[in-house]
């Protein structure tokens, strides 16, 4: 149940996210008009703290049980991924099959 409130959460935030924009974007008329720049900033932000919470459960977990060397290896897939191919979905896929590949 924690999973699918988590999802939710995530789901809600982005969709807020995008969704701000454009009432801010709205009030003016200018078509010059740039977003602050805490606007362009606030979405991955609330994603990076989102997905803290439901990642660090797990790693603590699994320093507890000592068994940490599968979820450093796919935070390293998932850090290598990104500097080589700036993709976030091949790197989530990357981090969750060397996961599931090493558990």
């Amino acid at each position: 149940m924690e999973l699918w409130v988590a999802i939710m959460a995530i789901g809600v935030c982005t969709g807020a996210t995008r969704i701000a924009p454009l009432f801010f974007a709205g009030r003016r008329k200018e078509n010059d008009v740039r977003r602050p720049a805490w606007l362009n900033s606030l979405g991955p932000c609330l994603l990076a703290a989102m997905a803290v919470v439901v990642i660090l459960p797990a790693v603590q977990s699994s320093v507890r049980e000592e068994s940490i060397t599968p979820t450093a290896i796919s935070f390293a897939v998932v850090a290598a991924v990104m500097i080589i191919r700036r993709d976030p979905g091949l790197a989530t896929i990357g981090g969750m099959l060397a996961y599931f590949l090493l558990s």
